[in-house]
């Protein structure tokens, strides 16, 4: 998958795009990126932060492992996940775009 880039058995790199305003949270796999809906506008870092624990909720993992490496004030993002033990791809592309 071209959005995700596995850097070691504990770290992956996401590359997203953001759809802010939305009036329903979802996850859309694309080749290049995952596009991401998210309510909140992009004011005051809220967009980012709901990003965050969408991330968070979805993977079972603590908000620290997740960091905006690239796109912060941007629609298009690079997103550094550490998990503190090994994981597959597939099994983080099943969680991130499971319906749960």
């Amino acid at each position: 998958m071209n959005f995700l880039n596995k850097k070691s058995d504990l770290v992956f790199l996401l590359k997203v795009h953001v759809k802010t305003n939305s009036k329903i949270q979802k996850i859309v796999k694309n080749n290049d990126y995952l596009t991401i809906s998210l309510n909140s506008k992009p004011v005051q870092n809220k967009a980012n932060k709901e990003l965050i624990n969408l991330i968070k909720k979805k993977l079972g993992i603590s908000s620290n492992q997740i960091q905006i490496i690239s796109g912060l004030k941007t629609t298009n993002k690079l997103i550094k996940i550490t998990f503190l033990k090994k994981t597959e791809e597939e099994e983080l592309i099943k969680q991130l775009i499971d319906k749960n």
